[in-house]
């Protein structure tokens, strides 16, 4: 990596949230076609946020506060929900600055399931499925709440 390089991911990494940078990344892998005559850029694009966002992983505080407390804020806008959502096998794909699936909690054919990650929640559109990344945990894993969070610190 450039120095360049290292200086436009510090910047992006200042200037952005870890959710606004993985919906970057996101965009640079669907916008780099190697048949594109903007193929390269995309490529150094791509490359830069994702150094972004390790630099942003790097410099975000943890969320426990003191021994015995956990901010429950911070953890929640720490946990990226699409990364959560899609480790348990949930395929998204973009929708304007969303993203949609087929539910993970009932059968069907046509995406209803819909993830808003600037709002760090979901919504099924077809068994009215809602929550946060926490909610999501818990219904996919059977668990309570306090497990709940801790599986989300490890996201």
């Amino acid at each position: 990596m450039t120095s360049n390089q290292r200086t436009d991911a510090q910047f992006l990494a200042d200037r952005f949230s870890l959710t606004e940078l993985r919906l970057e990344a996101h965009k640079a892998d669907i916008q780099a076609r190697p048949d594109w005559d903007d193929f390269g850029f995309w490529c150094w694009y791509r490359d830069t946020v994702e150094q972004a966002i390790i630099i942003k992983q790097q410099t975000q505080p943890k969320p426990i506060v003191k021994p015995g407390h956990i901010d429950l804020v911070a953890l929640k806008e720490q946990a990226d929900i699409v990364a959560v959502i899609e480790s348990y096998g949930v395929k998204l794909r973009k929708s304007g600055c969303n993203f949609k699936g087929l539910c993970p909690f009932h059968k069907e054919k046509t995406p209803s399931f819909m993830v808003y990650p600037q709002e760090k929640r979901y919504y099924c559109f077809g068994c009215q499925s809602t929550g946060d990344v926490f909610g999501f945990i818990m219904r996919m894993e059977n668990i309570t709440f306090p497990e709940a969070i801790a599986r989300a610190g490890e996201f």
